[in-house]
């Protein structure tokens, strides 16, 4: 049970990290240097193609950013895609989050490494001269701006003090500067897989990957100047030789062959030689990874919810597909559907032979808020017409019902205990945590609800990402798994949090 919950868990951290996103005029320059460590005295790196400049600055205390400050940016936006779906400059959050995105080890060291990082961002100025695109005018202009305009760290020591005193210890926060969030709300944005950014090797992988992604929006195959692109697009020094811009790029044309992004090429077909000193390179993009147009509506067959929970199992349990279950705890308050559900059960448990398709049936008397039959009690027990049927068949009927109200009962008293025993930065950190574990399909859902702006977006939350997750935490078997004979010897326990 708790292996397959595991993997259950793993398959969905993979599915939400291979939807993240990646800010259209970050991907075209570096932002940064390519090396691990920022060079002693260099407060400035400029990077052209023709009459297109950007220009980069640090601050003199902690100068400029380099490869692993660029993964913590490309972290940060995903976090804000997944926080509030760039509807907000601010997000709050534990370094624990973030270092789970950059898949960094949760030891001290890390901690301050991330600490310094978020730092160094606020002092760092991006001037971009003839090379920001901005998506709402459609044009290419002049921009200067800080990525980050502020940003908040909750040090282990001022954590532990405010323990001390019972001071509720707020989350570390950081604010996008206005001048650049705006291009997230003007949604100059691509999709850019996560979990194979981050698995790359080198900066230069990591920095040519995100490039060409880019440049393969509308195109298989693309051509460079091979000395513009290794040295302006992908941040490789000036100072070297042809041969050995070449010999700095083939590992990183390797690593992103091997991983399914790039074709393979013969040496004689990537490298053409254009001119006096002058090469060219050329890639072309393996099919397997080309970008499929996204579906406007749901595919409703296509839906998979792992372990469902709460009224949305109770929905599906009796024939409502997964997605229009959502769908329905999307746009109809909870107490009309139990009452629809309630109904339902009690026409069937009637014999009823109206109701040929259970789930269909279902459906459409919660979106129609059908009329209580006459001798239906609020309760949804019989209160006039008895239950047709043997009796072995009606007893069989009730013990079934109260044995299921009884486990749900039971479920619902563990979580709530459980819940209650959580500090609020615990519950915070649980449902950032839950998030994380959702499906694409429950989180496009709740992105649906919470852009109405009604209470709906919150019950969805909890019954479809909250509950279910926290279910996996404490090995609760579901109805559906005890529908498939499914037993668990594992015992609840709390889960551990390491944030440091």
């Amino acid at each position: 049970m708790r292996e397959t919950d595991d993997l259950v868990g793993e398959r969905q951290d993979a599915d939400l990290m291979r939807h993240g996103r990646d800010e259209m005029n970050l991907a075209e320059f570096p932002i940064g240097l390519i090396a691990d460590r920022s060079t002693d005295g260099i407060k400035t790196v400029v990077y052209q193609d023709k009459d297109e400049t950007l220009t980069v600055t640090g601050s003199d205390l902690l100068g400029l950013p380099t490869a692993l400050d660029i993964d913590v940016i490309i972290a940060l936006i995903h976090l804000t895609k997944v926080k509030n779906n760039f509807a907000d400059t601010t997000i709050h959050f534990t370094r624990y989050e973030l270092m789970r995105i950059l898949d960094w080890p949760d030891r001290g060291y890390y901690y301050d490494r991330l600490t310094e990082s978020l730092n160094r961002w606020v002092g760092v100025t991006l001037v971009y001269k003839k090379a920001w695109w901005d998506n709402d005018t459609k044009t290419k202009g002049n921009r200067s701006f800080h990525i980050l305009e502020s940003a908040t760290i909750i040090e282990q020591e001022q954590r532990r003090a405010m323990q001390a005193r019972q001071i509720q210890i707020p989350y570390s926060t950081i604010r996008w500067s206005k001048e650049f969030f705006q291009s997230f709300q003007a949604n100059n944005l691509k999709k850019l897989d996560l979990k194979l950014y981050y698995s790359l090797e080198s900066a230069i992988s990591k920095q040519l990957y995100r490039f060409l992604d880019k440049r393969f929006y509308n195109r298989p195959a693309c051509s460079f100047d091979l000395k513009t692109l290794a040295c302006e697009h992908i941040g490789i020094s000036r100072n070297y030789e042809l041969w050995r811009l070449k010999q700095k790029l083939q590992p990183a044309i390797d690593e992103l062959v091997k991983v399914g992004f790039l074709k393979q090429a013969d040496p004689a077909n990537r490298f053409t030689r254009v001119g006096h000193k002058q090469w060219s390179v050329r890639f072309e993009r393996n099919e397997r990874t080309a970008p499929r147009e996204e579906t406007k509506e749901i595919r409703l067959s296509n839906v998979d919810v792992a372990e469902p929970s709460g009224l949305l199992h109770e929905l599906i349990s009796r024939g409502v597909s997964a997605a229009v279950a959502h769908q329905l705890l999307v746009e109809f308050p909870e107490e009309r559907i139990r009452h629809q559900v309630g109904i339902v059960d009690w026409l069937i448990g009637q014999g009823s032979r109206k109701i040929r398709n259970p789930g269909a049936f279902l459906a459409k008397a919660i979106r129609e808020d059908y009329a209580a039959p006459h001798g239906f009690a609020s309760n949804g027990e019989p209160s006039v017409r008895p239950v047709r049927g043997t009796p072995e068949r009606r007893v069989a009927n009730t013990d079934d019902l109260s044995l299921k109200k009884r486990r749900s009962h039971d479920e619902a008293q563990k979580l709530r205990a459980f819940w209650d025993g959580l500090s609020q930065e615990e519950r915070d950190r649980m449902d950032t945590e839950a998030i994380l574990h959702a499906g694409p399909d429950i989180l496009k859902q709740y992105e649906e609800s919470r852009s109405k702006k009604g209470h709906l977006s919150e019950v969805l939350f909890r019954i479809a990402i909250r509950e279910p997750y926290l279910k996996r935490k404490l090995g609760i078997v579901t109805e559906s798994e005890r529908g498939e004979g499914t037993e668990s010897s594992e015992t609840p326990e709390k889960a551990t949090f390491n944030e440091k």
